[in-house]
């Protein structure tokens, strides 16, 4: 074989074992419990101290306007089959008070809304977001484990099936 042939092997073995090698690092596809500890703004709320429950995570920013847009769609699904529905916005508190009224008005309780860090990209990737788009949703099992995500703006569609197959004894993570 030679040194070209051997080169472009190695390349082409590389290039189809890297989309394979994200995939075993990501630890939103490792089946791990994932945890955080946010500020509502008055407490600090840790997510393996709530009761176990189906969680929908959502991480978002008043300057984004496919959050906005999906916002009250997630909120309406809080209590659907137990979820639990957390919104996490990546901004200042003040940033967030500007959210257009429909909005705010859907990240009041039951939804639990939370502020994320001044720098959320070591957050979004221990939530499988390394690219740090925004909307990113995910659902989680009562165990805390990812079994959907979705990096764009959601759709009622996606949230029946994710919520469906995540209420399922035998979910696998799925992604979109």
């Amino acid at each position: 074989m030679t040194a070209t042939r051997l080169f472009v092997s190695l390349i082409g073995l590389a290039l189809s074992a890297g989309p394979l090698a994200c995939l075993a690092e990501n630890p939103a596809t490792e089946r791990k419990p994932l945890d955080f500890e946010l500020s509502d703004g008055k407490v600090f709320v840790r997510l393996a101290d709530l009761p176990p429950r189906l969680t929908l995570v959502n991480f978002w920013r008043a300057d984004c306007p496919p959050c906005l847009r999906e916002m009250p769609l997630l909120a309406s699904q809080t209590g659907r089959g137990g979820l639990r529905v957390v919104a996490i916005a990546l901004q200042r508190p003040a940033e967030t008070a500007s959210a257009p009224a429909p909005v705010a008005a859907a990240l009041q309780p039951p939804v639990i809304s939370l502020h994320g860090p001044s720098e959320p990209r070591g957050l979004l990737a221990r939530f499988g977001n390394r690219i740090g788009a925004l909307p990113h949703t995910i659902v989680l099992d009562p165990q805390r484990r990812v079994c959907a995500q979705h990096t764009g703006e959601v759709s009622s569609d996606w949230l029946d099936d994710a919520l469906r197959r995540c209420q399922s004894p035998s979910s696998t993570v799925q992604t979109s």
